[in-house]
């Protein structure tokens, strides 16, 4: 009984020996839990699909450490995404797309590579109805924007070009457009969701446009992720993506529940909820025409000035990742 006790004790040591040989060898390395660094927008319902995540705890599920991080718009949270501060974003459209341009041969740290659909849609133009009846009375108005850059503002800045209006742009923290708006510095304000339906319910706002209007089905957020993040941990990139994909099938699985999140996220009346949800569509399928005709048009409207149109379908090719973007 000692001999054997003895023997088992030898090859234990010998084995112990062997792995930390391979350890020191670099053969074998330690697990390490990868904390991921996702950024997002101040009240966007649009990121809905996170809060969801976060609610229903599906990162623990897969065994995902994470840090959030807000911000008042796309272009503050792609600033600070180009220079590596984050892995992954929750953004609009037209922001990734300028990080993206603006960062081709430059000094940045990592590019946006599009991964999954955060909604479609769900963004509004409200106005004073007493001052604005139809879209020929947007002429000379002041017209509130949540940035230079962001969605709405190239939404209505295309809007406007295609049809002859002259606005004034009035770029603004979001959560202050409302304020502005009820206090009449400005005669109306384009803005994503719930924004706009608080102005209809508290400050007798009135809805003259929608984005569907504007383009109809367009891809508004989408999930992206640092390239370099991309290129040296895809397993995790893999998790995210699963994780992304189940919160958007719960929220069209259980409207109610989600609804019951938003809320909760928001702090606002479920009629403001009921309201907003009604503008957006959540999708796990990205609308890569869309995003095509977002290119298009900032570089029409001067916004990127480094890709010109014979570039967009090989600029479109790098920026959307295929092995994720298809429900």
């Amino acid at each position: 009984m000692k001999k054997s006790i003895i023997v088992l004790s030898i090859i234990l040591i010998v084995a112990l020996g062997a792995v930390a040989g391979m350890y020191g060898a670099g053969l074998l390395t330690p697990t390490q839990k990868v904390k991921i660094r996702i950024g997002y927008l101040t009240g966007d319902l649009h990121h809905l699909a996170l809060h969801v995540a976060v609610a229903k705890n599906y990162f623990a599920q897969y065994g995902i450490e994470y840090e959030l991080y807000e911000y008042i718009n796309g272009p503050t949270l792609m600033q600070h995404f180009v220079m590596g501060e984050l892995d992954f974003a929750y953004v609009g459209t037209p922001p990734a797309l300028n990080a993206r341009a603006s960062g081709i041969g430059s000094n940045v740290t990592s590019l946006p590579v599009v991964i999954g659909s955060g909604n479609l849609e769900g963004s509004a133009l409200v106005v004073n109805q007493d001052i604005i009846k139809n879209i020929s009375d947007l002429n000379n108005k002041k017209i509130g924007t949540p940035g230079t850059g962001t969605i709405q503002d190239v939404l209505i800045s295309t809007y406007a070009k295609n049809n002859n209006l002259n606005i004034t742009k009035y770029p603004g923290r979001i959560s202050d457009l409302p304020v502005q708006y009820a206090r009449g510095e400005i005669d109306g304000f384009i803005g994503w969701e719930p924004y706009p339906s608080m102005a209809v319910y508290q400050n007798n706002a009135s809805i003259l446009l929608t984005s569907h209007d504007i383009m109809p089905n367009h891809q508004c957020c989408v999930l992206v992720v640092s390239d370099k993040f991309l290129a040296s941990n895809p397993e995790i990139v893999d998790k995210m993506v699963a994780i992304h994909r189940a919160a958007i099938d719960f929220i069209n699985t259980n409207p109610a529940e989600a609804k019951q999140i938003a809320m909760n996220v928001t702090k606002l009346p479920m009629p403001v909820i009921e309201l907003a949800f009604s503008h957006m569509s959540f999708s796990k399928s990205v609308n890569v025409d869309s995003i095509k005709a977002f290119l298009i048009d900032m570089i029409r409207l001067g916004i990127i000035r480094n890709i010109d149109i014979e570039q967009v379908d090989s600029f479109i090719n790098g920026f959307i990742n295929t092995k994720y973007v298809s429900g």
